[in-house]
Formats: C-alpha cells, structure tokens, sequence
C-alpha cells in the first residue's frame, strides 16, 4: 500500500497533473486530485504519520502528523468541490476528451466525479465519530453530507474487470492475477478460513448437519458471501475456533470449511469489480451520525435500508421475499399470489423474515452493535471494515471497551435459543464463545513479552494490531531518520537500534480521545 500511493499513483498522478496544466487539461487535474485524497486517506488511515508536504521534493521527506494530513484533507475536498462547480475547470475548451479506456470509473463525466469527490467527504468526516467529536453540529454535518451526495449525479464508482488476460481479471477472482512481483500478491481466499466471530457470531452458521430453512446460515448473504464445502463424510462444512489462535489445528484439512471464493460473489469472480465506495457504506455512514445525534429511529431505518442494499448486491430478492412473508398471513390467496407465495415463502422468505427479527427487530431494541456488525457485513473484503473496527478500539466485553455502554463486537444469541450447538444447554453464554477475539500472535508469540501479553493476552486492549509498519525496504534505506522520529525504533540491550513492532499497537488519531465527553469505557487505556 505505501509503495502504490507514492510510486504507482502519487509518482504517475503527479506527473499526468503537471502535463494537464501545461495543456489546460483541467478535468484531468481534478481527477488526479481527487484520486490522490483518497488513496491519501487510505494510507494514512493504515501507517498514521506520512510524508505529505515534502514528498517527491527528496528522498527523505518528512513526516507529516497525521493531525496535519487530515488538515490537508478537509482543505483539500473543500477546493475540489468548489472546482467542481466552475465551468472554467470543467468545461474548458482545452480539457483532455477522456473516454472509457482512459477512466474506467466514469469515463470522464465531471458530474458523478463530483459526487464521489462528494462521498469521500462523507467518509473523511466519518473519522471525527466517535472519539474525535460526536457533537450534533458535526453530526447534522455528515447527515447533510450523505444526503447531498444521493441527491447529486451520483453512480457507485466501481473497477469493473473483463475477464480474460490475467490482468483483466479481479485480482479476488479464483485465477489470482498478479500485476507484478514486488506490489501485488495472489490472494489466498480459497486457503482461508472465516473467524468464529464473522460467520457463527454475525452470520448465523452453525456447524454439523442442521439446516435453517434448507439454508446455510441465519443471514441469507452467507452462502453468496462463500461456497460451502462439503467433507468426505458429505455433511455441512464445520468452522475453525479460535481459541487457540494458532490458525488450523493440525488434523484440519482445508475441504473442512467454506470456501471464499464463490461464483456467487460479486467480488470472487473473474469478472468482477471492486467498489471505491458504496452506496451502503454511504447510508452506513449517516446511520452512524444519526446515532450518535440521538436520532435512533432514523438510525435503525437507515440501517435496515443499508443492509437491504447490501443483500441485493448479491442477488437476494428482498422485495418479493417481503411480499411472501406478509402474504403468508393472509387466508386466501389469489392465482398470481399464490405462486408469489409458493416461489418464494419456504425457499428464502422465512429465512430473511427470521434474519430480520433476530437482527433488526425494531428501533426499540436496536444499538450501536447492531448497526456496527451490519456495517461489518456488508464491508465484507473492503478495507474500511478495518478502519471501523479500529474507531471503536475493537471494543468487546473481552478488552472491556464500550461506547454508550455497549459492546459493539459482542454478538447476540443469533438463533434465539436455537440451534446454538456448543451452548445448546446454556444459551446464555452464546457471545462468550462467538463474539470478537484477539489472536494471540500478532506481533509475536504471545509468551515473549509477559508485561503485554502472557496468561491475559487474549484480554489485553493493548494488543490489537492499530496499524502497519511503513515500506521498510525504501523508508529503512533513505528515510530512516523520519522512521526513528515516528517510534518505528527501538534501542536494545547492546545498544543496537532495531525495528519495533510495538508501533503496531499505537492507536491512529481518530481512535483516540480528544477535546469533549468521553464516549468510551476504556480502562486500561488513558484518551489523549
């Protein structure tokens, strides 16, 4: 990620700016720029400090705090938007005819890079809750923001994939493209194994040979999400624990459990894509400021617009599945009805119907958790499911974190008594077995540094990986005096300085507490 926002983007981008403006390519200008704020908050949402104000003038730049690339940022999406809005940028008679081969997203249309411009807005305000400020001024501001960017030329911006050449296909596709050695690794879908947490606490699964509806899991995305597998014996694919936090035990094989590669994803295929940003995490968002505005109402209906979204994008008929249910209640029904009912009430609509009661039952009973673990879901292989967990500290009765006196990680019985397997007998202690755990070996084995970690690593706030460690290959051999400055090294006993891997821990600026109430119970962990 560092060497593809500084060198594949940031190197090319400025150099294709610096040509536009010796042209009067002002269109191409903005979408450079508007390309680089948000490659710009992704690395610095995963490394913190960053050379911003002296890049590419040397090769050892400083280090900007994160306080000042956030500066720079809302400085930044401001003038973008009011560029946007004159003509003399957008419709220059100068500017570069841009056509699809050239921008894959929009294929030059001025007025839906706006409106993405517009959503980047959104998400980089989206940083300030719920530890930075939650004010209703700010708040109301992310609301309004939303709002502005669905009532504007606004199109999903998606990278969509042929097929075809390996580089045509989507790299989470099952042929794995690599665009080349050094920044681009296979992924490993297909050798990797859900979390507990994910697809027993959240989705619903249960091992063994139940079925729920003839179905896979409570949450009807689960078999689109990934393909089950079926063991030698033929029976329901089982899910690896955590407990040990060591990964597969050794009598595992891999044919045991779900494979996330699925045809049914939109992501996994070949001719797949990879959404910038979508339309649910945009109504994620406002849930998310509603909530924290006190509008909880208007959180849990924008909640449930956004994970109807979310099912729809992988082909779930939401609509008709909610046209049987309520015809079920009726006692008669007509010719057209009843195939309505028959077509879809038992294959689909009593599972969606018990997700929604379980899950979303009503403004009511609904908090934080259930609009974070939603949002979760339908973040599902996008990058900022990290971010969110990140703004809330990981939080979980585990590390004893909360934020309005919830856990936003802890899950709730997902069955209601029902098919709850390991605690058929006691219920009541479903979360303790599929909330959110630490694995132990993050850093390094666990038993090294017993200060940190030893016997109560697993309840250690401590713990959590908070960032990455910058590009060591380039930033240890020109830039390793900023490196040192950043904490990123540490001295030893022989005086040695060494690459330290508790900079990993060290919380990002918006996970930490600023100016304001408290919104967290933190106790092992002072706010700044």
């Amino acid at each position: 990620m560092w060497r593809r926002h500084f060198y594949d983007l940031g190197a090319n981008i400025q150099k294709m700016n610096e040509l536009a403006e010796l042209n009067g390519q002002y269109n191409a200008i903005l979408i450079g720029r508007t390309i680089m704020l948000m490659s710009t908050m992704m690395t610095t949402d995963a490394f913190g400090a960053m050379p911003l104000s002296e890049v590419y003038k040397s090769n050892s730049p400083k280090y900007d705090k994160q306080e000042e690339v956030y500066e720079w940022m809302h400085s930044e999406v401001e003038e973008l938007l009011k560029l946007y809005d004159d003509p003399t940028w957008t419709q220059a008679p100068t500017n570069l005819l841009i056509n699809e081969r050239m921008d894959r997203i929009y294929s030059g249309d001025m007025g839906k890079w706006k409106a993405f411009c517009k959503a980047l807005q959104a998400r980089l305000w989206l940083r300030k809750l719920p530890n930075w400020d939650n004010t209703p001024i700010t708040c109301n501001k992310i609301i309004n923001i939303v709002d502005e960017v669905f009532a504007s030329d606004w199109e999903e911006p998606r990278y969509n994939y042929p097929g075809g050449a390996t580089e045509s296909n989507c790299p989470w596709g099952p042929l794995k493209p690599i665009i080349n050695s050094w920044e681009s690794r296979a992924n490993r879908l297909d050798q990797s194994i859900p979390t507990t947490f994910f697809l027993h606490g959240i989705l619903g699964s249960i091992d063994g040979t139940f079925a729920i509806s003839r179905r896979y899991a409570l949450d009807p995305r689960a078999e689109y999400m990934m393909e089950p597998r079926k063991n030698a014996d033929g029976a329901q694919v089982a899910m690896r624990h955590l407990e040990s936090n060591i990964g597969m035990d050794i009598n595992d094989v891999i044919t045991d459990f779900p494979n996330l590669i699925s045809p049914k994803n939109p992501y996994t295929s070949n001719t797949g894509y990879i959404p910038l940003i979508t339309e649910e995490e945009l109504l994620f968002i406002k849930a998310e400021a509603q909530y924290w505005a006190g509008d909880i109402t208007g959180a849990y209906n924008t909640t449930v617009d956004a994970t109807k979204k979310n099912m729809k994008r992988y082909g779930i008929d939401v609509e008709n599945f909610e046209y049987a249910f309520e015809l079920s209640k009726k006692d008669s029904l007509t010719k057209e009805e009843n195939e309505i009912y028959t077509k879809y009430y038992k294959d689909g609509a009593m599972q969606y119907n018990r997700f929604m009661e379980i899950k979303l039952p009503g403004a009511a009973k609904f908090d934080l958790s259930d609009l974070m673990q939603q949002k979760y879901v339908a973040m599902y292989l996008l990058p900022e499911q990290w971010t969110d967990m990140r703004r809330y500290n990981y939080s979980s009765s585990e590390n004893g974190i909360s934020y309005n006196n919830v856990y936003v990680y802890d899950v709730k019985n997902v069955h209601n008594g029902k098919y709850t397997h390991k605690f058929a007998e006691d219920a009541a202690n479903f979360n303790l077995e599929y909330s959110l755990h630490r694995p132990f070996n993050l850093y390094e084995p666990y038993w090294y540094t017993p200060d940190n970690y030893g016997v109560n690593a697993k309840l250690s706030p401590n713990a959590w990986v908070n960032r990455l460690n910058a590009d060591t290959e380039t930033e240890t051999k020109y830039n390793k005096e900023q490196l040192e400055l950043n904490g990123y090294y540490t001295t030893n006993a022989a005086g040695e300085k060494i690459l330290d891997h508790k900079i990993l821990k060290k919380r990002l600026i918006w996970a930490e507490k600023h100016d304001g109430p408290a919104q967290s119970n933190d106790p092992q962990i002072a706010w700044m």
